[in-house]
């Protein structure tokens, strides 16, 4: 039986049941969200996602204007979560939910209803998923399964070996994809990954070379839970990179059943990217769980998000053992997981108190 949320906040690997976390990596400089993006994933310059209002009705016109209102009103500047660091739990978790406490009048479920991105959500999923007795669990992929160095901080330094590199291709202008086919390809290196269609891509496209770190125990843990649930790939990322790196750790769809990209988060204000949990429509919240490392991500629905520490690079790492152990011992069992993580981690209790003390 669980606890009740104690006064202290908890991790994963605060709790008697779980393996103490790695020793940590040194504090990296905490970033502000814009600036986080220009150094990672979503920085690549492809077409984000835009609520358009072509083609809606009366109310879902006025319901995405007044979503579109509420937003225009926030004032506060989230941070990166590369600020997600362990040992830096407390400051984050306080941070990120002062900032979710002012968007208590934003209707997300406008953006959502409004969105052809959601509407044209495929039919087969959404049957698959609705039939399964599994709870759902999505996954994200960036710090939480893997890291991608866009910024290039560990090529070619000692001691430092990528697990993978991933080739995938973006709209960028020509000079910059025969650059970097030019400088960057390593014929040699049998771990690199690549679209089988990418080079029938036309010359419009920029080839990206990337190296990536996956998370220990990253492999044993998709295997593990895809015995007991329906795993998916929720990112805020493009699908042409996430797909290489998805292709990669789940191959043949075997365990990664769904896949939802960048386009189908709800941007708020250019500040970050929500993944409503609604966008399931007709499948009940209680068996629905998102892994992720950003806080912001489940700002909508804050009882179905379990928050992990970020992941650079740490061969010591054994966060996915310590969520594995969650998810078996309380997840699984439960009748509603939203309960059972407010039980544990207390996001909404917190939440609460912020609010009532004007935070």
């Amino acid at each position: 039986m669980i606890e009740k949320s104690p006064n202290k906040k908890r991790t994963l690997s605060q709790d008697k049941y779980f393996i103490k976390p790695s020793i940590p990596l040194p504090s990296p400089k905490v970033l502000s969200l814009e600036e986080y993006d220009k150094r990672e994933s979503n920085k690549i310059k492809l077409p984000s996602n835009q609520i358009v209002s072509e083609v809606l009705s009366k109310k879902e016109a006025l319901n995405l204007k007044t979503f579109e209102i509420e937003v225009s009103k926030l004032n506060f500047h989230p941070i990166g979560s590369n600020a997600n660091y362990p040992g830096n739990y407390d400051v984050y978790l306080e941070t990120t939910l002062s900032h979710i406490s002012k968007l208590t009048n934003i209707k997300f479920d406008y953006a959502l209803e409004s969105c052809s991105n959601f509407k044209n959500f495929p039919k087969n999923i959404f049957e698959h998923l609705s039939l399964s007795n599994k709870k759902i669990l999505a996954l994200d992929l960036d710090e939480t399964l893997i890291h991608a160095d866009f910024d290039k901080n560990f090529n070619n330094k000692k001691n430092f070996k990528y697990d993978a590199k991933i080739f995938f291709y973006s709209e960028e202008n020509c000079e910059k994809r025969e650059k970097s086919q030019k400088n960057e390809k390593d014929e040699d290196d049998k771990s690199i990954l690549i679209e089988e269609d990418s080079k029938d891509l036309t010359h419009s496209k920029i080839l990206n070379i990337v190296g990536i770190f996956i998370r220990p125990e990253v492999k044993q843990f998709l295997e593990e839970v895809n015995k007991y649930f329906e795993v998916g790939i929720f990112t805020a990322s493009v699908p042409q990179y996430a797909d290489v790196v998805i292709n990669y750790l789940g191959p043949e769809n075997r365990i990664i059943k769904f896949r939802l990209y960048r386009n189908n988060c709800i941007e708020v204000k250019n500040f970050f990217r929500v993944k409503n949990w609604k966008i399931f429509k007709n499948i009940p919240l209680e068996k629905i769980i998102l892994l992720d490392n950003n806080m912001y991500s489940f700002a909508a629905q804050l009882n179905n998000g379990i928050l992990i520490n970020s992941f650079i690079y740490d061969k010591r790492d054994n966060e996915l053992s310590n969520v594995l152990r969650y998810l078996l011992n309380f997840i699984l069992p439960a009748e509603d997981v939203r309960k059972v993580n407010e039980q544990f981690f207390g996001f909404k209790k917190i939440l609460d108190k912020m609010i009532l003390n004007g935070f």
